[in-house]
Parts: structure tokens; C-alpha cells; sequence
């Protein structure tokens, strides 16, 4: 995080405070992560001067080769929200961070969505001990200032049965709302 923050070639491409846009007409326009009203209530109760540095995590389980059977792992990459998105779907800028490649246990193994969860929990265990509400910590930005960063995690990215194993839900299940396993197709959460 730390390490993306002060890259010098995402320089022009940061933004550390939230901010409203609107068109000719004064209707609201969200483009990027510091556009949206979460970004302003995440940040309102912190100290005035404070940065929040949304975390973004993306992981996938990949093969690793088929010479020695189902060797699988979990890359995880990491990147932050104040950088532009342009940039940050920009694989050839190298936004992103590989953070950790996660051994998958081998076939027939229980409990692998308890390792999967105790593996990210370790390489992720600096977010989850820090106070939002803390002093936050001094970090060195890309535009030569030193700021109050506040680190959060913002978003998990991952296909279907990604976000099923890390919601821990059954698979068929929706891993973001409470719909039943069998209800039919549009049926209503209301």
C-alpha cells in the first residue's frame, strides 16, 4: 500500500480526498472511488487532513502445471482506490501487487476454505489490527507530501466461486444477498 502510494509514476494519477462532480444539468456523476458517498462518510468522522487508502484485493485460484498433478495456488494481488481506474485496469502500468501465492492443499483435503482464510488472514493481519478512527499512519504520497493514511479494505474481486468460498456460503448460494438456494429466478429479497 505504502509502496503504491508513493510510486512516482502514479503521481498525476492520485487522488486522496472526496470530491463531487456533476454535469451541465447539476446531476451527480460517480466515476471514480473518491466520487462516491461511502468515501465521504468513511473519511467525515477522521481528523481534518486525513487520507483513507481503499484496499482492493483480487484473487483467483490458478493451475500451476499439469506435470504433477492438480497443483493449484491462490495468487493475491493487491492495489489501492486513490489510484485513477484508468490506470488501475491498466495491467501494462503494473498497478496491482502480487501480495502472496497462497499453496492450495491438495485434493481431498478438508477444511480448505479454513486454510484459504487463515493464509489471507496472515498476509492481510496489519489491516485488520488498525484504527480507522486512530491517528493513522505517516506515509510519503507520489506529489512529495507526507500524510495521515488511514488504510481500509474496500473491495473483494474474484468469480463465482471465489466469493462463494471467501463468503463461506454453499455453492449455488448468492454470496451478496439472502436469497434461498432454490428460490426461482427473480425471485424477490423484498
Amino acid at each position: 500500500m505504502q509502496f503504491l502510494l508513493a510510486h512516482l509514476p502514479f503521481q498525476e494519477h492520485l487522488d486522496f480526498e472526496p470530491v463531487h462532480l456533476a454535469d451541465f444539468e447539476g446531476h451527480r456523476i460517480y466515476s471514480e472511488m473518491n466520487t462516491g458517498d461511502w468515501w465521504w462518510d468513511t473519511e467525515d468522522p477522521l481528523p481534518a487532513g486525513a487520507t483513507i487508502v481503499p484496499v482492493i484485493c483480487v484473487s483467483d485460484k490458478t493451475q500451476l502445471t499439469n506435470f504433477l498433478g492438480d497443483q493449484h495456488a491462490w495468487p493475491l494481488y493487491l492495489t489501492i482506490g486513490n489510484i485513477r481506474k484508468d490506470i488501475r485496469c491498466t495491467p501494462n502500468k503494473c498497478p496491482w501487487t502480487l501480495d502472496g501465492l497462497i499453496p492450495c492443499p491438495p485434493k481431498g483435503a478438508r477444511e480448505i476454505d479454513e486454510a484459504w482464510h487463515s493464509a489471507v488472514g496472515t498476509v492481510l493481519s496489519q489491516l485488520r489490527h488498525l484504527d480507522i478512527t486512530g491517528p493513522g499512519l505517516e506515509w510519503d504520497s507520489a506529489d512529495g507530501f507526507q500524510r495521515q493514511c488511514h488504510p481500509l479494505m474496500a473491495f473483494w474481486v474474484g468469480d463465482y466461486p471465489e466469493q462463494v468460498m471467501i463468503a463461506q456460503v454453499p455453492c449455488g448460494s448468492c454470496p451478496m444477498c439472502k436469497i434461498p438456494k432454490d428460490a426461482p429466478m427473480g425471485h424477490s429479497t423484498f
